[in-house]
């Protein structure tokens, strides 16, 4: 028992070399054989992504926006950094108006996308967008950066001059409306003085016409007093002639003083 163990010690150190490289081809053929099932497992979900990709592609053409993002929706789940199901889910959700989860899939492409082509066309997009939103500064800054990498669109830069004009246009107006309010504010205060003078000038008038009017009432009630008052040579006159006159009435109460009572006299019983 011994010498067959001392056996195989031997033949171990004498075929050493042997047995490393055999260990070595054992696990490189598990690892290959884990990456081939790897590979065909990421292969299927590549090969269902792809198809859901032109499920989707299919539905936008035949205008079921709705639809197709719910493909791409599935197609993102299996493939999470692909990004032409990111900028399909911007074009058919840009169809349905969403525009807010659009720029969000299209701000994804930028992030994702080597390609130069798609991020400048994502950006064209975002530059849309914003454009339809008439938010015009984003718009121009989007438009901007598509040029960067692709200078020669020629809708990028009608699209970008066009958002220019908006920004022109608005800031005029601002400027316009500004103007107007200054002169609003300085015609409603025109407009309060000039009240304020026409209230001030009806005051004086009325003012006036009561002072006119009680000077009048005044002249009348002298007047009247004048009329009520008599001169004194009046005065005495008229007591004189009221003195004549009681004389008059005395003189007749004397006369009759001595005259017996006409009548008969009853008999005292």
């Amino acid at each position: 028992m011994k010498n067959k163990i001392a056996q195989i010690k031997l033949f171990i150190q004498k075929h050493k070399t042997l047995f490393i490289v055999l260990a070595v081809l054992k696990v490189l053929l598990k690892v290959g054989i884990v990456l081939f099932f790897v590979a065909k497992a990421n292969g299927a979900v590549a090969q269902n992504a792809n198809k859901l990709l032109r499920e989707g592609n299919k539905l936008y053409k035949k205008e079921k926006y709705n639809n197709a993002t719910e493909s791409y929706a599935k197609a993102l789940q299996l493939a999470p950094t692909d990004v032409r199901a990111y900028f399909n889910q911007g074009d058919a959700l840009y169809r349905l108006n969403e525009l807010d989860k659009s720029k969000e899939q299209f701000t994804a492409v930028t992030k994702a996308s080597k390609n130069t082509d798609i991020t400048a066309r994502a950006h064209y997009n975002i530059g849309n967008i914003h454009y339809k939103q008439e938010k015009w500064e984003e718009s121009a800054k989007a438009y901007k950066e598509s040029l960067k990498l692709n200078p020669k669109d020629e809708d990028a830069k009608y699209n970008l001059m066009m958002a220019l004009a908006k920004i022109k246009k608005e800031k005029n107006n601002n400027k316009d409306n500004k103007n107007d309010k200054n002169d609003k504010n300085k015609e409603d205060k025109k407009d309060n003085k000039d009240k304020d003078k026409q209230q001030n000038q009806q005051q004086n008038k009325n003012d006036k016409q009561q002072q006119s009017q009680d000077k009048q009432q005044d002249q009348n009630k002298q007047q009247q007093q004048q009329q009520g008052q008599i001169s004194k040579e009046q005065a005495e006159k008229l007591l004189d002639a009221i003195g004549a006159e009681e004389g008059k009435v005395q003189q007749k109460l004397g006369k009759e003083k001595g005259k017996p009572q006409k009548g008969k006299i009853q008999k005292d019983w």
